[in-house]
């Protein structure tokens, strides 16, 4: 059995702009197509819903934001946090995980909204931490670029650190609620921590009631130094990786980081993240093949300008057919390192396009029976924990996934088809 989940790439924001399905008719700025969404992703069996953020307007690619408005990519989009409550209630069992930056949020602000969230639902609440590498984020935060890399790691380390701490400001008995003695709680069961670092200077304690549970902590981390973070705070990783020998190599490499830091490699989930097409047939799934790699202007800029973005480089300097050169960056390595490679060294541009038509992760279009096929195979194969779909949250998305692929994964036994009670955590560890 594997742990399934689903993860929104764009956010709280616009859905599927420009794809068939959004003629539906949904309006993206109200709760309903969420609530009705991650109702469903909890019938079929999933155990989380993962909800990216990000927080500038992009404007790398050719030094404007055309694209990015033009296709309503990473802008615009709601603040995730507003949202979360609206799916707690909508939900008893699935993980509910919104997106905070460690970069720029204040750690007692991240610590009482989690803490408050977590109190308003059934033990669901994760916390997706990043580290934000984007310089046009820094700039609406007062910072000319963001910090260096791998200092960012050190301030993320930092911040989970003094988070943690200020939950744990309260000792789990310190609510006593005696009435005779006129005493609510016991104030030698709530202290300051007093934490002074490189990064935060707080006081505490925190200012909300003991935690029932505290949230399941998701991560990101591709580069060695956010490897090394997930390996030692995060409950689930999630992972860009490509085939099985990537997937078991990135899973290897963080259950070693978590035992180096004095935890259990079954600690860590390793979820990979899969864009899944569900056709009938395989005639369709060749017709679907040819149109995704017959690049049109609107694909090449979509792509260019989301991993211009990520990596803070501008690739529309780039020839499309001419090698792409080697590149580094100050943000997400990972994802460069992942886009790269695509195709084998030494592809132009257009041919890296064309090999990743289908979107970020390891992309597949097939039969139900085809992709679970996949699944099954690649999970025992990297010895793994689970994967994460990716896609839009409109119902032509979810439904044309999950309807016809969560029968077959039921019926070979590699999805669950009920929870336990003991919430977000307890259901990872089921297996």
């Amino acid at each position: 059995m594997l742990h399934f989940g689903w993860f929104v790439g764009h956010g709280f924001g616009v859905q599927g702009w420009g794809t068939p399905g959004y003629s539906l008719g949904y309006d993206w700025k109200r709760p309903e197509i969420y609530q009705d969404a991650v109702r469903h992703f909890e019938r079929s069996g999933l155990d989380l819903f993962i909800i990216e953020d990000s927080l500038t307007v992009p404007d790398t690619y050719g030094g404007s934001s055309e694209v990015s408005l033009a296709q309503a990519s990473f802008a615009p989009k709601h603040d995730p946090l507003a949202l979360v409550p609206l799916l707690l209630a909508a939900t008893q069992n699935l993980g509910i995980v919104p997106t905070v930056s460690a970069s720029f949020y204040p750690p007692f602000t991240a610590a009482r909204l989690l803490a408050t969230l977590q109190h308003f639902s059934n033990r669901q609440l994760g916390w997706n931490v990043v580290t934000s590498g984007s310089d046009l984020a820094a700039q609406n935060y007062g910072l000319d670029q963001q910090i260096e890399h791998d200092t960012r790691y050190e301030k993320a380390e930092e911040f989970v650190d003094v988070v943690r701490k200020l939950w744990r400001s309260w000792e789990p008995e310190a609510i006593v609620e005696d009435t005779a003695n006129g005493v609510y709680a016991d104030h030698r069961k709530v202290t300051p921590i007093h934490h002074q670092g490189e990064f935060f200077r707080v006081r505490g304690p925190l200012n909300t009631a003991p935690l029932p549970e505290e949230p399941v902590l998701v991560q990101a981390g591709a580069s060695p130094r956010g490897r090394a973070f997930a390996g030692g705070h995060a409950d689930v990783a999630l992972a860009l990786a490509r085939g099985v020998e990537g997937m078991k190599n990135y899973r290897d490499s963080i259950r070693a980081e978590a035992v180096a830091r004095g935890r259990s490699a079954d600690d860590v989930k390793v979820l990979f993240v899969l864009k899944p097409t569900v056709v009938s047939s395989r005639a369709e799934a060749e017709d679907l093949r040819a149109q995704r790699e017959a690049l049109t202007q609107r694909d090449i800029d979509s792509q260019l300008n989301s991993i211009s973005y990520l990596s803070v480089i501008d690739f529309k300097k780039f020839d499309l057919d001419e090698p792409l050169p080697s590149l580094t960056t100050n943000s997400n390595q990972g994802t460069l390192e992942h886009f790269a490679s695509a195709a084998p060294a030494g592809s132009t541009l257009r041919e890296i396009l064309r090999k990743r038509s289908g979107g970020a992760g390891d992309s597949i279009i097939g039969t139900p029976e085809e992709i679970a096929d996949y699944l099954e195979e690649t999970g025992e194969a990297v010895g793994g924990d689970g994967f994460l779909f990716s896609g839009f949250v409109d119902p032509s998305t979810v439904h044309g996934v999950l309807d016809r692929l969560v029968p077959v994964l039921r019926h070979r036994g590699l999805l669950r088809s009920s929870f336990g009670d003991g919430g977000f955590r307890a259901n990872l560890r089921d297996f």
